[in-house]
């Protein structure tokens, strides 16, 4: 099952206690779910809009996907959970995007970094950074490299809040 966020609409100055959203779920290339939260910590809000049922695709993800863990509690994985970490690494690629236009963004040693051009050159600065630390993998201009910088981004985060 592949589970896509598409239209999604981020509120921070309405996001309190969770995130305030609105977002079209599409599994499969089909639109399944219209998904939103108010952003005063209730639980998201999924209404369907094809055939696909809430239950199914809870079931699915509590079969395919890891459990999550909140203290001492262990729980199914869930389209709420799926919607969030969805938002993560939307959130996290736009940042990222962002940076890239005004640093130069490097993996090293399983961390992401990241280098102010300061006027410089993209080239320059990535040659100077090449040559002290030959083993840094660029993530400019490299969708791989950027895939695999928000998935250490998003790790990283993971670690911090358990």
């Amino acid at each position: 099952m592949h589970i896509e966020l598409r239209k999604l609409q981020l509120v921070a100055s309405l996001s309190h206690e969770t995130a305030c959203y609105s977002a079209e779920i599409w599994i499969d290339g089909n639109k399944a779910f219209l998904a939103s939260n108010r952003g005063s910590g209730g639980a998201d809000d999924f209404h369907p809009t094809g055939t696909v049922t809430e239950d199914a695709v809870n079931a699915w993800l509590a079969a395919n996907r890891p459990a999550s863990r909140l203290g001492d509690s262990v729980l199914p994985h869930c389209l709420e959970f799926e919607v969030a970490a969805l938002i993560t690494r939307a959130t996290e690629t736009k940042r990222l995007r962002a940076q890239c236009r005004t640093k130069l963004v490097t993996i090293e040693d399983g961390k992401v970094f990241t280098y102010a051009l300061k006027g410089r050159a993209l080239d320059d600065v990535r040659a100077r950074v090449l040559a002290a630390r030959p083993t840094s993998r660029i993530v400019n201009g490299d969708e791989t490299a950027l895939a695999a910088a928000i998935d250490t981004l998003i790790a990283v985060d993971d670690r911090d809040s358990a």
